[in-house]
């Protein structure tokens, strides 16, 4: 574990080493802290929690929307703050786990979603970028095609949004997938609003 005072000092620690996670102070600097998530995200698929200023919804939908997986303000509750990132860290570590009960990739719509890599391919071959919370939402959805997943159910599939709204930030995901998984994100074909109800994933899914 290191304890650096900066976002420069964060960075150059992330450059030269590899860690399981990253927890952020934002609560002086969310600016900052946000950019951050933008630029991290770029090139890395690291869990990020942030500590956020208290009652500052739309802040945390920023931070989701910039890459962050998690967020919690303070007065912080030492138990869940520590059960927030077990959490975020047995979700990376799945990529490390060989799995014989459940497929190891899925695919629909020229993409492939590798369970065990934890990394999601597009029509072109090419990486697409996933936070850890974007990546366990499309594989809750994947293993679930062409049911409606309520938000509440997909919060407790993914364990995204646990700090703001359950509605908001369950949206915030599903927006930031479509932009990445649709070929016309206003317009979805693949990921589906049902009104007042959820989300359906009506691409045709192959498992293997």
């Amino acid at each position: 574990m290191s304890v650096v005072h900066s976002i420069l000092q964060l960075r150059r620690h992330l450059y030269r080493s590899q860690y399981d996670a990253v927890i952020v102070d934002a609560v002086s600097s969310p600016n900052e802290a946000i950019d951050f998530c933008r630029q991290i995200r770029t090139s890395s698929a690291i869990p990020i929690f942030l500590i956020v200023e208290p009652f500052k919804a739309d802040l945390i939908v920023l931070a989701l929307e910039a890459g962050a997986d998690d967020c919690m303000s303070p007065p912080v509750s030492i138990p869940e703050f520590v059960a927030r990132i077990n959490n975020l860290l047995r979700r990376a570590s799945y990529a490390r786990i060989p799995t014989h009960r459940q497929p190891l990739a899925f695919t629909f719509a020229g993409f492939r979603l590798s369970v065990l890599e934890r990394q999601l391919w597009g029509p072109d071959c090419q990486i697409v970028d996933l936070t850890s919370a974007e990546f366990d939402l499309l594989l809750a959805l994947c293993r679930n095609p062409g049911r409606l997943m309520r938000r509440e159910e997909l919060l407790t599939s993914t364990h995204a949004g646990v700090a703001g709204p359950v509605t908001r930030s369950i949206d915030v995901h599903i927006s930031r997938l479509r932009q990445k998984i649709e070929h016309d994100p206003p317009n979805p074909r693949l990921l589906k609003t049902v009104r007042l109800g959820g989300y359906v994933f009506t691409a045709d899914v192959m498992a293997g």
